[in-house]
């Protein structure tokens, strides 16, 4: 929560209680003001060009209902006075959980409630002002690039000796290759055009020059050897450090909370995974590899230069400061769009694999010429963005390229003249200029490494972005073991919201005992998926605890929570394999023994041995080959074979019809026993069998009793059973 500075000139009697800024003005543009509450007052500063002044005042006493509501492209803050609702401010969406956290403020102190402002929950980074990820300080636009390297190069530790290896082989293999020019000056100068009065015999000239040339082979050899090893160790190097970070990515996304997923496209996740980390992959084999050969051999060849005509030697190096401020210049070029272009990529891929997956919607509904336009869309987007990359390295290259080719000619004309007029030998001149043309072809190679190391570089800063991610749903450091969960179930003032400032459970609190079937009751939205998912811990709540045998969920091990519940969802999930397989995910030790038991209880049994290898037949992803109903019951196996002490059954007869669903039902009835169930289930009648039920409505618990308790009350369970029961009468109609 935010305590904002009062604007000058403004000064209050009273201690100020709370004061939050709002970014729009009453007519809905963007201007400052200032809701501030006292103990007695509330008002509403304006600031504008005259200076601050007081646009709203009014005693707290007369208040009440104060609400943060939702409305396009922001919210408004309203309270109730004289029956009469009352505007206070205007905010753009940016400032929605302040206000909704100042609403729930003001709601507690007309009551004449305690409530202390909460600690600020959104984090800025203090460079840029960006928002950052939850869980999380480091801020992608400022993320400095020589952290990226440090980890890279982190992950060398285990592969240390290979590492050290392949950078001696680099050493020698570099030093071996500056042999070869050095030779063409003998060559020049003794051999082949030695200067007038100093020729050696012929026999001698021809046996230094089978010297030289057994000299050039054997260099040659040993270059050749140096290079299929290094070629062999930094493939291994590469793709074990690639191998690493992609495992340590994939374990590090399986641990992260399912908040993390809700906000991002799943395409765009698993981009993260084969597509930056292949990025990264070809960089560590090939590129880390060419930069430490092209910078050896710009050091090596620099001293050789110098060694053999300094002054020539700085001509070479007159273009190297336009070189390097250049490439300092286009690399943030380039870094800005392989971020736009890695982003457009990662949305394209989120497409993919979400059109493919609803191929069978995009058919019913004949859609095809929708998706194909969307695809094509994202595509030339993505193009759009490579295109600009690509012409800004090519303006680089070529800009390099003239420089180098100045550099040449240069050395050439001022080389030429010192040999015309006998102040250098042609063989001093020949190994000169092979040197020069060394030595600008690393340059030229390290331009285009520029361009490769800006898309590996941006693909590590993706993967670590997410590797520094920190799962919301963390395991306490003081969680005790709980070998075995006794079921009994409690909820405290639970208050959760996917979004904080947009809550789907208000206050909610019950108590269940271990072995009790409770049924959970209400309308789509009412919040009755949401108990579960909390009960699983797949989230926090936001506010009040939720506690397991009289222990504080956060404060078991997740391990433990995890392995005692067994859930049926809604939406059945089943994995590429064997029927086999599938029922006994929860419990991959499983004999065929309790692998039938299982499926005999959910009522599988039957309709799996029909198939034509029975509990060996094979499906397909999602579960292609079976039906909806056949799905739902092999769920049903699965958590039976799990054997929880707390079993959810979310919708477990919503896909079956009436003559499996009495079946199921009395399978059900037989594995409730001794342990604490919660079912969620939208045909009422499925829950006539449940001690009790809980009754939600937009969120809050309305009513908690027996089915025939409920009834008698004539409250909201009497009205959803009514609803349910003319529905019914209409269907049967259809019929």
């Amino acid at each position: 929560m935010y305590q904002e500075t009062l604007p000058q000139g403004i000064t209050l009697d009273e201690p100020v209680r709370l004061s939050v800024e709002a970014d729009l003005l009453p007519d809905g543009t963007f201007g400052r003001e200032l809701l501030v509450v006292t103990d007695a007052k509330l008002r509403v500063l304006t600031e504008d060009g005259a200076g601050a002044h007081v646009r709203l005042e009014m005693p707290l006493a007369g208040l009440k209902e104060p609400k943060a509501e939702s409305v396009v492209g922001g919210g408004v803050l309203e309270v109730s006075q004289d029956s009469l609702r009352i505007e206070l401010v205007r905010y753009s969406s940016a400032r929605i959980p302040r206000f909704t956290t100042a609403a729930k403020l003001l709601e507690k102190w007309l009551k004449g409630e305690e409530a202390k402002i909460p600690p600020v929950e959104e984090q800025r980074c203090p460079r840029c002002g960006l928002p950052l990820e939850k869980g999380t300080k480091v801020c992608p636009a400022c993320l400095p690039k020589t952290r990226t390297l440090r980890k890279l190069v982190g992950y060398l530790g285990p592969c240390w000796k290979a590492a050290l290896a392949l950078s001696l082989i680099a050493m020698g293999s570099t030093a071996v290759g500056l042999i070869p020019p050095y030779l063409q000056k003998p060559l020049m100068d003794q051999v082949l055009s030695p200067p007038s009065g100093e020729a050696k015999p012929l026999n001698q000239r021809l046996t230094l020059l089978a010297l030289l040339v057994a000299a050039l082979l054997g260099v040659q050899v040993v270059r050749s050897m140096a290079s299929v090893v290094q070629g062999w160790l930094s493939a291994w190097l590469g793709n074990r450090i690639t191998h690493d970070i992609r495992c340590q990515l994939y374990r590090h996304l399986q641990y992260l909370s399912l908040r993390f997923y809700d906000k991002r496209e799943l395409g765009g996740v698993i981009s993260r995974v084969n597509q930056d980390t292949g990025q990264l992959q070809a960089f560590l084999v090939w590129g880390t590899q060419d930069l430490a050969m092209d910078f050896l051999l710009l050091v090596g060849i620099g001293a050789m230069l110098f060694t053999l005509n300094w002054k020539l030697a700085l001509l070479v190096f007159i273009p190297a400061p336009i070189v390097a401020v250049l490439s300092t210049m286009f690399w943030m070029r380039i870094r800005f769009y392989m971020h736009r272009f890695f982003h457009r990529w990662g949305r394209l891929n989120a497409l993919l694999n979400e059109t493919l997956t609803g191929l069978r919607v995009v058919k019913v509904f004949a859609q095809e010429p929708r998706e194909v336009a969307r695809f094509n869309s994202r595509s030339q987007d993505l193009a759009t963005s490579g295109v600009q990359a690509e012409r800004i390295w090519s303006t680089l290259f070529s800009g390099l390229t003239l420089l180098i080719l100045v550099g040449t000619l240069l050395v050439w004309y001022i080389g030429g003249r010192s040999v015309l007029f006998q102040e250098m030998s042609l063989g001093t001149l020949v190994a000169f200029m092979t040197y020069v043309l060394m030595f600008y072809q690393p340059v030229q190679s390290l331009s285009m490494l520029l361009n490769w190391s800006s898309r590996s570089l941006t693909a590590a800063e993706r993967v670590f972005e997410v590797l520094d991610i920190r799962p919301e749903v963390a395991e306490a450091d003081d969680a005790v073991p709980m070998p075995r969960i006794e079921g009994r179930v409690e909820f405290r003032g639970v208050t959760f919201g996917y979004e904080p400032h947009r809550p789907v459970l208000k206050s909610v609190g019950f108590d269940v005992k271990p072995g009790e079937m409770i049924g959970l009751v209400g309308q789509s939205g009412a919040g009755k998926t949401t108990t579960i998912n909390l009960l699983c811990r797949f989230y926090d709540a936001d506010e009040g605890e939720i506690l397991i045998d009289g222990i504080p969920i956060r404060k078991i091990r997740v391990e433990d929570l995890r392995h005692q519940l067994g859930v049926v969802p809604q939406d059945t999930f089943l994995f590429s394999g064997t029927i086999a397989d599938n029922i006994s995910y929860a419990k991959p030790g499983a004999t065929q023994e309790e692998v039938i038991r299982a499926a005999k209880i959910a009522n599988a049994h039957d309709f799996i041995l029909r198939k034509p290898d029975g509990y060996e037949t094979w499906l397909g992803e999602g579960g292609q080959g079976i039906s909806a109903g056949e799905k739902q019951r092999l769920a049903i196996a699965r958590a039976v074979l799990h054997d929880p002490r707390i079993l959810i059954l979310d919708e477990a007869t919503s896909q079956v019809d009436v003559e499996t669903e009495k079946q199921i039902q009395e399978a059900i009835s037989r594995l409730v026993k001794g342990r604490t169930t919660f079912a969620i289930a939208h045909r009422l009648s499925t829950l006539k069998n449940a001690d009790r039920l809980i009754v939600l409505k937009e969120g809050a618990v309305t009513e908690i009793g027996t089915h025939d308790e409920l009834i008698a009350k004539e409250g909201e369970f009497a009205k959803l059973v009514k609803t349910y029961q003319e529905i019914s009468k209409v269907r049967e109609v259809a019929r």
